[in-house]
């Protein structure tokens, strides 16, 4: 019984982690009737056995090129080669023609082709050949335009391997590429590309093929002759392919007649009814006989128009009245944290940081009856009605506020608290786990960490600083009006502002080498890092303290950090290397507007005051540094906790989104049964609703913040004006659009847009509030702001001049 190899009538759609896409569908089809010109898979496995067999670990290569050389250099195990010498020559006499074609087994999956990523080689003759074909297949798994495709489809986070198959060459007169549904068209109309010769003429793009546009009964409804330049052939009386011109009289001739056209349509939806969607097929004809080489999904259809949801389909739901004042402003502030709708694991996981507020605020006597973030069974999200009740705790507000006042007291404990569970995250996250029980034990023990890091934080921190801040503020406002709470965390060691400490450092090394400068502004992570390794080591550096920054720090399974996601990092770079990192003030320059300021109160309040005033401000201080840390560490056990989904998927074969779908609760059900087959109806309900979940929430956004005029207003968060050119920002992508001297534009902003205040002149928000990300920063960098405008970005247009006037909190656009 052969271990390696498999025919293709021994395979099945179903065995893409063996044989690979191309190789699955081949045996499918095989079975299914379908004329495939025979052949078989060299297994995956093969692939792994060769990989351990000359000790190659992917993992252990920076360097892509220096990988694939190694894997040239390898060694065929005896058993994979003999394994191979019979099955080449069953196709023939020792000397068959055969095609050698790549086949991952991430590819040719319904939500990507993979097509032209790994290697193809045509006319191999020869089992030397062979075997020299299979080694340089292997090697283009680790492309640089494979692993690129990876990434960008979302499938470089798991192991993949390569399956080979060998299939008997077809020296066909025609051949080309059909989709049984017009991508570029009309999705009902099936669209033939051909050319004369090897289809890879057409499938490489090197000749303008024939196109033929048909209905589904095969009836042509237009055709466009190409011009076919070349056609490529078998060498002849030797292996490998050769372009050949084609005469200008069978260019001007069509290369499929109008019979041949319609044979190929009722093939082609012979094997879209097969798999019960559209299908993208490589075909070939010779002596008038048709054969298919390969077909997988079509990815490339447009998608299908977004459903637009009325009135009549948010009836039954909550209405949501335009909110006003203080209620206007807490919508905006959730907005921030909360732009798109939670999953429902999310909301159980990444609410739950929230939800340690209300559990502070019932234990105190007040009451949120629908909760921070209230969602149905359905998975739809609710905004927050703010309406409170009160319970029996009332009478341990004083004790409360005498505990939150006690400042030495919240130190200590938010400390020791930080303290234990950076141990107790350090512990789990050295784990590992290798069944679904397993899995759903380790992410309930995270969520519970995950409570606590954020209880805390609210008890110690974030409570005590909204008591004290009021205070210091009122004796800033008195010696300088322009004053706040804010300015008083100038000089202070917290993970936001080190890290742009480190990224200043980062480009102050960078900007002394322009052609250094150049190619981090243009190339992706691997690549600069390929091309300047001392620059590379400290980026890897920058990345192992800071990389658990993630793009939306309140969420956890649909979040992505700077280390799963290098690029990301480089996005926000970026705006700061502009400048060479020369807006972000030193420590010592922190350290001395902090001074000063202090200096400035000493000198204006009697000293008894002063002695309180510096107390609170040692508080604030602190609390400051706690607000930043424990969020950091939540992004850091968020970031553990989609390690264990990603693991929790791969032992299940559920996908990640889909568990997604699963409160916590039935999460942790399934896993204890070891089986989500009772869970999969569920799912499916929850995901079919997830469109009208997005649209409800954007409907209750839009509702709670519907303005009477076209107006710019909101919260001035930072004082001062500024004139300047709109810049809209939509996500970290857009980082390099930002000038200096514009006005940043945006819908939110958290930690991983720091570096772009460095740049603008002024900041306009559609969110947040005088507690925000923004309204800190903002103040820190000496900028001023406007937030919780709910509408700025869709009023201001790009490139247009405004004023930005923060102690009023209006935007005002110049004619």
């Amino acid at each position: 019984m052969k271990k390696y190899i498999q025919s293709f009538e021994e395979i099945r759609k179903d065995n893409i982690a063996s044989a690979g896409g191309k190789g699955a569908n081949l045996g499918e089809m095989t079975s299914a009737g379908i004329p495939i010109p025979k052949g078989g898979v060299l297994l995956a496995e093969a692939y792994d056995a060769y990989m351990s067999a000359n000790g190659i670990d992917t993992g252990s290569y920076e360097n892509a090129k220096d990988l694939r050389e190694t894997i040239l250099k390898g060694e065929i195990p005896d058993e994979i080669r003999k394994e191979l010498e019979e099955f080449y020559t069953s196709m023939g006499d020792g000397n068959a023609r055969v095609a050698v074609r790549s086949s991952a087994t991430a590819e040719d999956l319904d939500d990507a082709s993979f097509a032209g990523q790994q290697e193809t080689y045509l006319n191999v003759i020869g089992t030397e050949d062979l075997l020299e074909k299979v080694k340089m297949c292997y090697a283009s798994l680790w492309g640089d335009r494979a692993l690129s495709y990876r990434k960008n489809a979302g499938y470089d986070k798991g192991h993949v391997a390569l399956a080979v198959v060998i299939q008997q060459m077809i020296e066909s007169e025609a051949a080309g590429v059909m989709f049984t549904a017009d991508p570029a068209g009309d999705a009902k109309n099936v669209h033939i590309n051909a050319s004369y010769g090897l289809g890879e003429a057409v499938v490489s793009g090197i000749v303008s093929p024939d196109e033929y546009i048909c209905d589904r009964g095969g009836k042509l409804i237009r055709e466009f002759i190409g011009t076919k330049e070349e056609e490529i052939l078998y060498k002849a009386g030797d292996k490998g392919t050769v372009k050949v011109a084609v005469s200008e009289e069978r260019r001007k001739q069509k290369v499929l007649d109008a019979e041949m056209v319609a044979a190929l349509v009722k093939e082609g939806i012979r094997i879209e009814k097969h798999y019960g969607h559209p299908m993208d097929i490589e075909w070939a004809v010779k002596d008038g006989k048709i054969y298919i080489l390969q077909a997988r999904s079509i990815t490339t259809l447009a998608k299908e128009e977004k459903k637009v949801f009325t009135e009549a389909d948010f009836e039954g739901y909550p209405k949501v009245e335009p909110a006003k004042g203080s209620m206007r402003e807490a919508v905006l502030f959730n907005m921030e944290k909360n732009p798109t709708p939670y999953y429902p694991l999310d909301h159980d996981f990444g609410g739950f940081i929230g939800e340690q507020k209300n559990i502070l605020f019932t234990e105190i006597g007040i009451t949120f009856p629908g909760g921070m973030n209230p969602i149905d069974q359905d998975g739809v999200s609710y905004l927050a009605t703010g309406k409170m009740k009160l319970n029996k705790n009332i009478f341990a507000i004083p004790k409360m506020l005498k505990k939150v006042g006690n400042i030495e007291n919240n130190i200590k404990c938010a400390d020791e608290s930080l303290e234990k569970c950076r141990r107790e995250y350090e512990k789990e996250s050295k784990k590992s786990y290798s069944d679904a029980k397993e899995i759903g034990a380790a992410l309930k023990h995270m969520h519970d960490l995950i409570g606590r890091t954020s209880y805390d934080r609210f008890l110690y921190a974030l409570f005590p600083n909204a008591l004290e801040s009021k205070k210091v503020t009122g004796v800033l406002k008195k010696v300088d009006p322009e004053r706040n709470a804010y300015d008083i965390l100038e000089g202070l060691h917290y993970v936001t502002a080190d890290l742009n400490r480190a990224m200043k450092d980062l480009c102050g090394y960078i900007s002394k080498d322009a052609a250094m400068t150049e190619c981090v502004m243009q190339k992706k992570y691997r690549q600069i890092c390929e091309e300047y390794p001392s620059l590379g080591e400290k980026l890897h550096a920058f990345i192992d303290q800071y990389g658990s920054k993630s793009d939306f720090n309140c969420y956890c399974f649909v979040a992505e950090t700077w280390r799963e996601n290098p690029d990301r990092f480089l996005n926000t770079l970026r705006p700061m290397l502009k400048d060479g990192g020369e807006s972000v003030a030193s420590m010592e320059e922190s350290v001395a507007h902090f001074k000063k300021l202090m200096k400035k109160v000493h000198d204006s309040v009697p000293e008894k005051k002063y002695k309180d005033f510096a107390h609170r401000v040692k508080g604030l201080r602190h609390y400051h540094y706690i607000r930043e840390a424990t969020q950091y560490l939540w992004e850091t056990e968020f970031e553990y906790c989609r390690k264990l989904l990603r693991d929790l998927s791969k032992v299940t074969g559920i996908d990640y989104t889909d568990l997604m779908y699963l409160f916590e609760d039935e999460l942790y059900d399934a896993c204890a049964k070891g089986s989500f087959e009772e869970k999969k109806k569920l799912i499916n309900a929850r995901k079919e609703k997830r469109a009208f979940a997005e649209a409800y929430w954007d409907k209750c956004m839009k509702d709670a913040l519907a303005g009477d005029d076209d107006t710019v207003k909101g919260i001035g968060a930072s004082n001062g004006q500024a004139k300047g050119r709109v810049c809209i920002i939509h996500s970290p992508e857009e980082f390099y659009k930002l000038e200096k001297g514009d006005i940043l534009v945006c819908t939110y902003t958290d930690p991983e847009w720091t570096p772009l205040f460095a740049l603008a002149a002024g900041v306009v928000v559609d969110t947040g509030g005088t507690l925000s990300h923004a309204a800190i920063v903002a103040r820190e960098y000496g900028i001023p702001a406007v937030l919780a405008t709910g509408d700025a970005t869709q009023k201001l247009k790009d490139g247009e001049m405004v004023i930005v006037n923060a102690g009023e909190g209006i935007v005002t656009a110049l004619a």
